[in-house]
């Protein structure tokens, strides 16, 4: 079982340096997280959370809540993270569905590799049927976005949500409440998608004047690895990785 120890260690170094590198807070959502997270949370809470709604999280993301961090400064009180930081673990759960005690556990309907057609006909009678009933337009919406699990808002419509089950459990997805068609992320699991983020910070990617929106597109520069953080000295944050 892959407990993601020495890639916890990585995040814990990459927060601390990216922090450094975006003194000025210019990376996108920056000014609201301020990198900031609090205190980890225990495995028992983890637990009493997957029973109420008959779930088991990813391990990279239980991970992620047991050994870096949990909450912070942002909208929501979300923590340092992608946009608007990761929401607080077990907040913001009915953002996507009013009833996610029903739907959290249902099997995901979306994939990565889903046509624009396949997403049109699951929104089909969203989009068409106008008399449609509370009750009705709840189901509708809980089955298009069954098995996700919000994790943190990127700004108006746009969130992330985390796949709960299925083929793709344990990845990210971009996700757009005016049901345009959502967009996976490019890595497999919570914590590679969260290291790739710290990264593009690190090296100045998500620093520049106009960056595309953090994870819509593949990376293009290598993971930064251990050994090469431990050469970091605190006053020379830029020398090493752009060597």
């Amino acid at each position: 079982m892959n407990n993601f120890l020495e890639q916890i260690e990585r995040i814990n170094i990459k927060l601390k340096i990216a922090k450094k590198v975006d003194k000025k807070l210019k990376v996108f959502g920056a000014s609201s997280h301020k990198y900031k997270i609090g205190n980890t949370i225990s495995e028992e809470e983890i637990k009493i959370f997957e029973k109420e709604y008959n779930i088991q999280l990813p391990m990279s993301y239980t991970a992620f809540l047991t050994k870096v961090g949990n909450a912070g400064i942002s909208y929501d009180k979300s923590a340092v993270g992608p946009f608007y930081g990761i929401y607080p673990f077990g907040k913001n759960t009915d953002e996507i569905v009013d009833y996610p005690e029903v739907y959290l556990s249902e099997k995901v309907k979306i994939h990565p590799n889903m046509s624009d057609e396949f997403w049109n006909d699951l929104i089909k009678k969203l989009e068409d049927d106008s008399d449609m009933t509370d009750d009705e337009y709840e189901k509708e919406m809980g089955n298009l976005y069954a098995g996700i699990l919000p994790i943190g808002s990127q700004g108006c419509t746009y969130l992330h949500g985390l796949i709960l089950n299925g083929k793709y459990k344990g990845k990210v997805v971009n996700l757009d409440l005016s049901r345009q068609k959502p967009k996976f992320t490019f890595e497999n699991n919570f914590l590679d998608w969260y290291e790739r983020w710290l990264d593009e910070v690190i090296t100045g990617e998500l620093l520049k004047d106009t960056p595309s929106w953090f994870g819509y597109r593949e990376r293009e520069n290598p993971k930064i690895e251990l050994d090469k953080l431990k050469k970091v000295r605190q006053k020379k944050w830029y020398e090493v990785w752009k060597k």
